[in-house]
């Protein structure tokens, strides 16, 4: 249950894909880049570790974001789309 204060759960989860989206291509961005942005974005008394955890957990979870591994590393990217693959 979140407190008044803390940040709505889709509006956390909306700035988390946004993040990433923008950051495709450009940089890969693991889980504690993410946590850590967000809560300089909104502070620690609005956003802590376990909501921006559960956030991501939840766009994983839809698949609107995806784990990718490179280079022995993982990374939270959106989904590629595959040339071949049909729009939906």
């Amino acid at each position: 249950m979140e407190d008044s204060g803390s940040v709505p759960m889709d509006e956390l989860q909306g700035e988390i894909f946004k993040m990433v989206q923008e950051d495709m291509g450009k940089k890969q961005l693991k889980a504690k880049d993410i946590t850590n942005a967000m809560i300089q974005k909104y502070g620690e008394a609005r956003c802590s570790k376990e909501s921006c955890k559960e956030a991501i957990r939840g766009l994983i979870d839809s698949g609107k974001l995806v784990y990718g591994y490179f280079g022995g590393s993982s990374s939270i990217q959106v989904p590629h789309k595959e040339g071949a693959e049909p729009d939906k």
